[in-house]
């Protein structure tokens, strides 16, 4: 998993839980877990409103 940067959104393929990263990580052996398997990054949307 590449470093992940502040406001990245962070998703559980399993159970589909979110994770907002607040702080920047440089470490480039990182792996944040749930359900057992690493959670990957959130595509960014294109525009527009969420709602």
């Amino acid at each position: 998993m590449e470093p992940v940067k502040k406001s990245d959104v962070l998703v559980c393929s399993k159970c589909g839980v979110e994770l907002e990263v607040t702080k920047r990580c440089d470490c480039s052996d990182c792996e944040i877990v749930c359900c057992g398997t690493a959670m990957e990054v959130r595509e960014k949307s294109s525009g527009g409103c969420c709602c």
